[in-house]
């Protein structure tokens, strides 16, 4: 049996070497960049994706991701009901008030987060997830169109010509499962439910909204775009938009964002409430999106009731993680102090906030001074902070077009499983020259073409 990464690595070389032999191939990545800035396939106002080639991964490769993927979603299916149940799990996952409260609202929806993405990196022999947005994941409509431009540019063509590939639409597997939750699970009666995607207006994802909003319509399904003081409730609970009732409320704000504004959503809160309109992502997502889960899921004495095969995924897949409180944890079998082990092994180990995106607030050991460590502790160690093992980032690849000529840039590749329910479906792919791929850190977005098995 052939290596997959053998076999990827092969097929990179081959598209590389299209693109410089390809006279034309710097006017593409022109066209490229201008089409993503006509068509609105923008993140506050600069194009997503920057290079000409896109993201590819074996079969294979992506059949590990999906079984690891999907590994992760029974563990957090199987730990979900003891979190909405146990008070101290709450507070060692450092949910506030509020969000302990909305947790406590009944909703339809049976998982504690319908569509997820499990955010990882590549490693030299695996990959590695590094956290869970199980919130109000973005980027799938983002994916979705730049796979339709990139199929357009000549020297892909060229390539898929040899190397056949297919691409998996996050977007088109997030609508199939809005609407299986609506109709299974919320036993919605509409055959076109109407959607309503609420947040604020004001962001760089904004124009995801609208690329939602254009494909949700063009396949039959109306869809609104509104700020949260916007929602209204009507007399029988549901939740109005622009005057229309809605069906499923396509939740991207998120609850630290909700709270400052409370009292301005109330309608909003009361619609959720009410249980008429279907909210996915349901509130209860935040009890799985902290940083924190990972403290969980990395610990034996929690997982040991978990399936062999699930136990099996999680010690290769997910790092060893705790919230940085004053305590005592085990590592590779001992007992430690877990601040002193934190100040000792800075070169092994991130701090990260434990409810944060973007790559906001993170600390890198090996990149940070013995001073700058100290002091995150300090900030942090009263649990805002998770403690995260570090995972050795593999680089791959890729061509710039950088004064005049095609130059070789070596990137982190972040490899992000999206999960709609149980099943995965489609991949984020962020890149970046330095050591954090979040769009918001600047990096850059590619759709992922999987080649196809002969």
């Amino acid at each position: 049996m052939s290596d997959p990464r053998s076999e990827l690595a092969v097929a990179i070389a081959r598209y590389h070497q299209l693109m410089r032999e390809d006279l034309d191939s710097p006017r593409q990545l022109a066209e490229l960049l201008e089409r993503q800035r006509g068509e609105n396939i923008l993140f506050g106002g600069r194009a997503m994706a920057t290079c000409l080639r896109p993201a590819f991964l074996t079969e294979e490769l992506y059949r590990r991701v999906e079984w690891a993927a999907g590994a992760v979603r029974a563990a957090l299916d199987a730990v979900s009901p003891r979190i909405l149940a146990e008070p101290g799990l709450q507070e060692s996952l450092g949910l506030t008030p509020f969000e302990r409260e909305l947790a406590t609202i009944p909703t339809p929806l049976r998982r504690l987060s319908h569509t997820t993405r499990l955010d990882a990196f590549f490693t030299a022999q695996s990959f590695r997830f590094v956290e869970v947005n199980a919130e109000s994941p973005a980027g799938l409509a983002y994916c979705h169109h730049l796979a339709r431009l990139y199929r357009s540019l000549p020297v892909f063509q060229r390539f898929a010509a040899e190397h056949p590939v297919r691409f998996i639409s996050p977007l088109e597997h997030l609508l199939h499962g809005l609407l299986r939750v609506y109709h299974e699970e919320a036993s919605g009666a509409a055959s076109h439910p109407t959607f309503a995607i609420v947040d604020f207006l004001d962001i760089p994802t904004y124009p995801e909204f609208l690329l939602i909003k254009e494909y949700f319509e063009r396949h039959g399904f109306p869809c609104l775009i509104g700020h949260p003081r916007e929602v209204e409730v009507d007399g029988e609970g549901w939740a109005v938009l622009q005057g229309r009732r809605i069906d499923v409320l396509y939740r991207r704000l998120l609850v630290n964002e909700l709270y400052p504004i409370r009292e301005e959503a109330r309608d909003l809160l009361a619609a959720y409430r009410a249980g008429r309109t279907v909210f996915v992502n349901s509130f209860r997502s935040k009890l799985l999106h902290k940083k924190a889960i990972f403290a969980l899921l990395s610990d034996p004495a929690f997982t040991g009731g978990l399936a062999a095969d699930v136990q099996r995924a999680l010690a290769e897949h997910v790092p060893w993680t705790r919230r940085l409180v004053p305590s005592f944890a085990e590592v590779d079998g001992k007992r430690v102090d877990l601040l002193e082990y934190v100040r000792r092994q800075r070169p092994r180990l991130v701090l990260k906030p434990n409810d944060e995106y973007g790559g906001k607030g993170v600390v890198l050991g090996f990149a940070a001074s013995d001073g700058e460590w100290e002091e995150a502790i300090a900030q942090g160690s009263d649990g805002s902070l998770v403690v995260q093992e570090l995972v050795e980032i593999h680089r791959e690849p890729f061509l710039h077009h950088l004064e005049g000529t095609w130059q070789e840039v070596q990137s982190v590749v972040d490899l992000d499983p999206y999960l709609n329910g149980p099943l995965p479906g489609g991949c984020l792919v962020r890149i970046s020259s330095t050591n954090l791929a979040n769009v918001t850190a600047g990096g850059g977005t590619l759709p992922l073409f999987l080649l196809t098995d002969r």
